[in-house]
């Protein structure tokens, strides 16, 4: 796997971005519920404010690290043989295709909520030029969808 530098910063820059929106709406709602008026001083110790961007920065910093994967799939069959039950898994995900390729495929989910939520970093790549295939993500949505592929790409069901 080559590792793309461009993509991790922006990455990086999503999560600070998206960390600070969250740390400014949680200093907000604790201020309108505290009787006093706002006050950085009153919430926080007087010289924390290092304390916090140091630590937002090592959180946008260290997240892509984990929050993206890669995960192979052994299929039974050809992945041309498995296409259909495999773009049904993608489906029931509410993933639509993107993009189709000669070896690959992209997805991104259906719904521009969750997209937005995502950051828009909910691409999942499926790249079929061997078996077994590779999909490359977000990691929890690259983990459910490589379980519900084996599951259903399996042999030994009894369908009928």
């Amino acid at each position: 796997m080559k590792f793309n530098f461009q993509q991790y910063l922006t990455r990086v820059i999503k999560y600070l971005i998206y960390l600070a929106i969250v740390f400014t709406l949680v200093v907000a709602i604790f201020s309108l519920t505290s009787g006093s008026g706002f006050s950085f001083s009153t919430l926080f110790r007087e010289g924390t404010e290092i304390q916090i961007i140091i630590f937002l920065l090592a959180m946008s910093i260290i997240y892509p690290f984990f929050g993206y994967a890669k995960k192979k799939v052994y299929l039974n069959k050809s992945y041309l043989e498995d296409k259909a039950k495999i773009a049904d898994v993608f489906d029931k995900s509410r993933f639509s295709v993107e993009f189709e390729g000669t070896t690959s495929t992209t997805f991104r989910h259906k719904s521009v909520v969750v997209r937005m939520f995502r950051m828009f970093e909910d691409r999942i790549v499926l790249d079929f030029s061997d078996n077994p295939i590779s999909l490359e993500g977000q990691r929890k949505d690259v983990y459910r969808i490589a379980r519900m592929i084996e599951y259903a790409v399996r042999d030994d069901r009894n369908d009928g």
